[in-house]
C-alpha cells in the first residue's frame, strides 16, 4: 500500500489493502477495460466470463464496504470522535453513504452488453475512494485515534 495511505490503524489499513487488491483484480476482469467501448467485440463466452467475474466482485466489494464502513464508524464512536467533532464524523459517514449508493447504482444497472463500462465506473469509484476518502477522512480519523488521550488502544 502506498505509504501516504497508511493510517496507522491496523484493521483499517488491512481493509484498505483489500480495497487496493480489489481494484487490481477488477482491472484484470476485462481484456482491455480502458479502450473497449462495449462488449460487442468479445465472444459470448468471454462476455459471460466477464459478467460472472464482475458480479462476483461486486458482491465481494459491496459486502466489504458495508463491513469496512461499520468498522470505521465504530472506531469513531469508541474513540469519542463522534462526540468531540460531530461535523467531521457526519461528513465522513455521508461520504460512506455516497460510496455505498454509487456501488448499489452500479449493481442495479448491470447489463451484460455494458460490462466493460461498468468495470470502468467501478474502477473510477474505487480509485476515487482510495485517493480522496482515505486521504481526507481516514487519515484524520487515525490522527484522532493516535492522540495520547485516546480511549482506543494503539
Amino acid at each position: 500500500m502506498p505509504p501516504e495511505l497508511i493510517t496507522g490503524h491496523k484493521l483499517i489499513d488491512i481493509e484498505h489493502q483489500f480495497l487496493i487488491s480489489s481494484i487490481a483484480n477488477l482491472r484484470r476482469v476485462c481484456i482491455d477495460h480502458v479502450n473497449l467501448k462495449d462488449c460487442s467485440g468479445c465472444s459470448a463466452e468471454r462476455q459471460q466470463t466477464c459478467e460472472t467475474d464482475l458480479v462476483s466482485m461486486l458482491g465481494d466489494v459491496f459486502a466489504f464496504i458495508l463491513d469496512h464502513f461499520q468498522t470505521e464508524e465504530t472506531v469513531m464512536r469508541d474513540s469519542l470522535l463522534l462526540m468531540g467533532d460531530r461535523d467531521v464524523c457526519e461528513a465522513h459517514m455521508e461520504d460512506h453513504a455516497a460510496i455505498s449508493s454509487a456501488v448499489q447504482k452500479i449493481v442495479s444497472s448491470l447489463d451484460h452488453r455494458q460490462v466493460v463500462s461498468q468495470i470502468r465506473d467501478l474502477d473510477a469509484l474505487l480509485a476515487r475512494w482510495v485517493t480522496n476518502h482515505i486521504a481526507l477522512h481516514d487519515l484524520m480519523l487515525s490522527r484522532w485515534i493516535a492522540r495520547e488521550d485516546s480511549f482506543l488502544p494503539k
